[in-house]
């Protein structure tokens, strides 16, 4: 049987016999399930900055001016966090997180190419 690619981008391919990412290869007749998990940003330093900005506005001297820019800072940041978009694959080894992605459209393709390999391979043993 010929292997059918459904999906390569970035060091990323999908076919009907294996998965590749960062270099490690995993069997699709292996994998049992697939799921896209949303990993929320991490905001902690974001909420110090703005938190410890607020005690400085209290302060005398020059504290109240950096206060305000440990806010802005801080907003800034809170700003710019976005979510982050993961693959995770179940196999009988186990749960394997194979793939993080910045973007929401290249998570789903992959998704998307993993679910027709899936479907498609048929009983192969």
């Amino acid at each position: 049987m010929e292997e059918a690619i459904y999906f390569s981008h970035q060091g990323v391919s999908v076919s009907n016999s294996r998965f590749i990412v960062n270099g490690k290869t995993i069997a699709i007749h292996n994998v049992t399930t697939i799921e896209r998990r949303v990993l929320k940003p991490q905001l902690g330093f974001a909420r110090v900055c703005i938190l410890g900005g607020l005690a400085l506005l209290f302060g005398s001297g020059s504290l109240p001016l950096i206060g305000v820019f440990s806010i802005i800072y801080g907003g800034v940041l809170w700003f710019l966090a976005s979510p982050r978009y993961s693959i995770v694959i179940h196999t009988p080894a186990g749960e394997h997180q194979a793939l993080i992605s910045e973007s929401s459209l290249d998570a789903e393709n992959v998704l998307t190419a993993l679910n027709v390999a899936i479907a498609l391979r048929g009983d192969s043993r």
